[in-house]
């Protein structure tokens, strides 16, 4: 590698440290919000507005994981700013949000929501429909004849539970 290789090298390296996380920390997720949390450390300083998300903009992709309010979790500190704080783990999920596009899903412990929607609920009640579907073709006349119709119609689905 030769001299001027070397240089930028060193000079990419030096400036990259500026831009690394500085410190793991770890505490208690407490008044956890829809972007931030308050993260409670023991004979530390407590820290405000620690972040959900790495980045706090209006995003249209991305997860975010709530943490249960009292959980542990693992926070990194950014830059090595205290204000600038983002959760990397936690010990227990109070829910998860995925969003994609205009795509919404929350999973959490009552199930699924697709943009509002319960998700195990809409299946059911799609499932019932293809029920009253099968019964009312095994028990429909066909005009002219009265005989019911020859149409057979078995769903493979089962409801959910």
């Amino acid at each position: 590698m030769g001299a001027l290789e070397q240089a930028i090298e060193k000079a990419i390296q030096a400036y990259s440290v500026k831009f690394q996380v500085k410190q793991i920390l770890t505490g208690i997720a407490k008044e956890v919000g829809v972007t931030t949390c308050t993260v409670e450390r023991e004979d530390a300083p407590t820290l405000y507005g620690v972040r959900l998300n790495a980045i706090d903009d209006d995003l249209q992709s991305y997860m975010t994981t709530y943490p249960v309010d009292g959980s542990s979790v693992i926070v990194a500190i950014i830059e090595g700013l205290k204000t600038e704080a983002v959760v990397l783990r936690c010990s227990e999920v109070e829910s998860v949000r995925f969003k994609t596009g205009s795509n919404t899903f929350v999973f959490d412990s009552s199930g699924l929501k697709l943009n509002g929607t319960e998700v195990i609920e809409w299946i059911n009640k799609a499932y019932d429909d293809m029920q009253t579907i099968k019964t009312l073709l095994k028990n429909s006349p066909i005009a002219g004849n009265g005989a019911p119709a020859a149409i057979v119609f078995t769903p493979t689905v089962t409801k959910i539970q």
